[in-house]
């Protein structure tokens, strides 16, 4: 803890987003490996294909957090603690091991909903990438609810963790945006939902304009629920 907690001085961010996005990487990782290992050769291309198409706006939005934390969020942690401290080598590591693993399932996919593949050997290939996916991304995000998340919490003031929200909202593209806000909704509890729409007001509105976008691609996955 650090001396401004102790006495009272440090007010610690809100963590809500974060949360979220974390609790959207998990369910949605589960319900991708539902998806695909659920799918027969009479699903080819048409329902493989828009599995894969809601991967890759998953897969989207993990590379944006990766790199908001690899650009902002990470670097002024590590400027406060050290980067031992929270793990830092480590949690890049991994992102950079996420990546490969990320486009290894792209190409599982892909091959998956080409009719033209033996059905049997290309179904197993992306099962086990999903898999690995899941696997390395459970403990990436462990890792970093362990290490990392409580320090921000204890190290870094509200007022800086918002101008650091500011800058990741202003720097994402609104193409990821208008999947991203339906996407968190849809897995928050109505308290998180409560709490996200107050803290920043617009996306209420934001949220009711893409969320025939974002059920687009959610549909893909909807009998493996």
């Amino acid at each position: 803890m650090s001396a401004s907690t102790a006495t009272g001085q440090h007010s610690g961010p809100d963590m809500l987003v974060v949360n979220l996005i974390h609790q959207s990487l998990r369910i949605d990782a589960a319900r991708l490996a539902s998806a695909v290992a659920a799918v027969g050769p009479g699903d080819r291309p048409g329902r493989v294909a828009a599995i894969g198409a809601f991967y890759g706006q998953y897969r989207g939005q993990l590379a944006l957090h990766h790199r908001h934390e690899d650009e902002l969020f990470f670097p002024v942690l590590a400027a406060r603690v050290g980067s031992d401290a929270m793990n830092l080598a480590e949690l890049t590591g991994q992102h950079d091991a996420l990546d490969a693993v990320l486009q290894g399932v792209s190409d599982r996919l892909g091959a998956l909903a080409d009719p033209a593949g033996d059905f049997a050997v290309d179904h197993a290939g992306a099962v086990a990438a999903l898999s690995a996916m899941t696997e390395l991304l459970f403990a990436h995000l462990t890792l970093e609810e362990r290490h990392a998340l409580p320090l921000f919490e204890s190290e870094v003031p509200a007022a800086e963790f918002k101008r650091l929200e500011a800058r990741v909202r202003k720097a994402t593209p609104r193409d990821r945006a208008r999947f991203m806000v339906p996407w968190l909704v849809a897995h928050a509890s109505q308290d998180e939902r409560t709490a996200l729409f107050r803290s920043i007001p617009p996306l209420r509105l934001f949220y009711w304009l893409t969320l025939r976008y974002y059920r687009r691609f959610d549909r893909a996955l909807a009998r493996a629920v």
